[in-house]
């Protein structure tokens, strides 16, 4: 006999087969024994939660069918694919039958799988025989999307809702099928299984059949974790401690590691989640924890991030989860989750440390002793405008990479003393590359950009990921980066600089560099289609302009901008705030 699949030697013959539905299979019992059943029924649900299975053993128990008889010995059980037959002919030829008496059982029931995928014509074809059907007719429809069915046909059936399927429970099975099939398993193995599978019992009943196949009929944890690509708890734990501490290098060693064992890009962000979930519930709710990591790793990891910063990471995972599902470049992407996630060292707690230290050191904002409740007060409100002014017309997350952890990531570089800094920042540079600026420059920057960075180490590599080729002349190229915090760490990479020049010259591309924020890339760049604009000229040789130096930050070199703005004219700034400073002009 040949071999069949653990799922179709598995499913569900009767309602007390079924796992993880007991509301819905007890109504359907009920309302079978006090015949009491009606005429059409809707089941919507996950994939694999026995919408399908439950609607078979509905038609066999309304007829008297015994469990054991195939459904398509059964003439009066009609199972109609929506999927593969969706135009309104198909319905019609199904619907041509209805009038005819059942053959052998008392009613004739229709199954109608994936019914979200009929056409409007066929749903409309449908709509009046499923409203008033013959006394011996009745219809289950199935679906894993019904929001798609109208609400014409939702308003004429019963509808029950299949939920995902608890893992335990999905668990629990597998360990009674494996049981039968007298196969050893280790305990863990299942677990994953079960995670894996995501609430739908098919998929968990798929998933072992593989494991047993690659495992020669022997479940372990090193085979599940094979054929489902998941991650080993140790290396997930060895990822998300790396991340918490800052440590951009060693995240994506650690990644670049996970990945050369061959794990699914999207199943590591799962897990990564699923980490991260249990780290947020082992203080409140720790019976809904589901890794077999220590509850004192979890519980020091849950120490040490804080639930703001365990939201905020997960916002930045459920991003890339979404942008994994278009790109065929997962392994860039999840380099720059590893950025993205490592460059979230604690905001809140440095943020609160340096005003203290402000507060505390700053003899400018201590002029005497704090005494009672009104000092300390008075002392706060001092305090605010040093983080305000620093941060103004920054978006929040820019805001805390610019002031928190620039200067964390900063520490991590290795700079080589054999090498210079080569690079120029600020507007004075970029004025020099757009006054040469040609297109033809930037469109060869742009298209051998992709290919050259593939040439650079990981950590290289994910920082120069975030950046793109801006502006470009025969000799300079304008790099902007998304990040602030990358963008300091740039400047004061002397190492990757004299790679990238060198990467630039193999290309035949310019080699002389400016770094700058992709925010301020936006500025200068109107700032000089402005003069352009007002007849203002001024040629600026880039080689006369200093190159940063070891001190130099994207922070500082805005310094210039902001005494400017303070020594505006209070009726000019009036002018601008009431009528918009595009309109507003000053005249001398």
């Amino acid at each position: 006999m040949a071999y069949q699949a653990l799922y179709r030697v598995y499913r569900p013959r009767t309602f007390d087969d079924m796992v993880g539905q007991e509301v819905i299979t007890q109504t359907l019992k009920n309302a079978i024994e006090t015949h009491q059943t009606g005429h059409a029924y809707l089941f919507s649900g996950p994939r694999g939660t026995g919408k399908t299975s439950a609607a078979k053993i509905f038609a066999r128990e309304i007829n008297g069918i015994d469990p054991t008889t195939d459904e398509s010995q059964i003439p009066d059980i009609v199972e109609f694919d929506a999927a593969s037959n969706s135009r309104v002919e198909d319905m019609r030829d199904i619907l041509s039958n209805v009038d005819y008496a059942p053959i052998e059982a008392e009613f004739k029931v229709y199954i109608i799988d994936e019914v979200h995928m009929l056409s409007n014509s066929a749903f409309n074809a449908l709509l009046k025989t499923l409203e008033e059907p013959p006394a011996n007719v009745k219809f289950i429809l199935a679906t894993t999307e019904p929001q798609k069915v109208p609400v014409t046909i939702l308003s004429r059936t019963q509808r029950f809702e299949f939920k995902r399927i608890d893992s335990l429970v999905i668990k629990a099975r597998l360990v009674d099928v494996l049981n039968k099939q007298q196969i050893a398993y280790e305990d863990d193995a299942l677990r994953i299984i079960a995670n894996v599978a995501e609430g739908g019992m098919r998929d968990a009943l798929s998933i072992l059949d593989q494991v047993i196949a690659f495992g020669t009929d022997n479940v372990t944890v090193d085979n599940a974790l094979q054929v489902t690509g998941s991650t080993t708890t140790t290396e997930l734990l060895a990822y998300v401690k790396a991340v918490s501490a800052g440590n951009t290098p060693r995240s994506l060693q650690v990644l670049h590691d996970i990945l050369i064992e061959g794990k699914d890009a999207q199943r590591l962000v799962v897990d990564i989640i699923g980490l991260l979930r249990d780290i947020m519930l082992v203080d409140v709710a720790e019976e809904l924890i589901k890794s077999t990591i220590q509850l004192s790793e979890l519980q020091a990891l849950s120490k040490k991030l804080g639930i703001a910063r365990i939201e905020q990471m997960m916002l930045i995972l459920d991003g890339i989860q979404k942008q994994l599902m278009q790109t065929m470049q997962s392994d860039v992407y999840l380099e720059l989750l590893t950025v993205k996630l490592s460059m979230l060292v604690e905001p809140v707690a440095i943020v609160s440390s340096s005003l203290e230290k402000s507060s505390v050191n700053d003899e400018s904002l201590m002029s005497s002793p704090v005494k009672n409740k009104n000092d300390q007060k008075d002392r706060t409100i001092n305090a605010k405008p040093i983080v305000t002014e620093k941060v103004k017309n920054i978006t929040p997350s820019v805001a805390e990479q610019e002031q928190v952890i620039a200067p964390v990531l900063s520490e991590q570089i290795s700079h080589n003393a054999d090498n210079e800094l080569l690079v120029r920042t600020g507007q004075q540079a970029v004025f020099a590359v757009l006054q040469l600026a040609k297109r033809e420059a930037l469109s060869r920057a742009k298209s051998n950009w992709p290919t050259l960075i593939t040439q650079f180490n990981v950590a290289q590599q994910a920082m120069l990921t975030i950046a793109e080729p801006v502006a470009a002349s025969e000799e300079a190229l304008v790099l902007a980066f998304d990040y602030p915090a990358l963008l300091e760490q740039a400047l004061n990479d002397a190492q990757m600089q004299n790679n990238l020049e060198k990467a630039l010259r193999e290309q035949h591309l310019p080699i002389s560099m400016v770094f700058i924020s992709q925010e301020d890339w936006h500025q200068e760049r109107a700032a000089y289609v402005k003069n352009l604009k007002s007849g203002v000229t001024q040629h600026i040789n880039l080689t006369d302009l200093p190159r940063v130096s070891s001190q130099t930050s994207a922070i500082n070199l805005e310094e210039p901008k902001t005494v400017i703005k303070e020594t505006e004219p209070a009726v000019v700034a009036a002018a601008k705030e009431m009528f918009g400073s595009d309109i507003v002009t000053v005249i001398d």
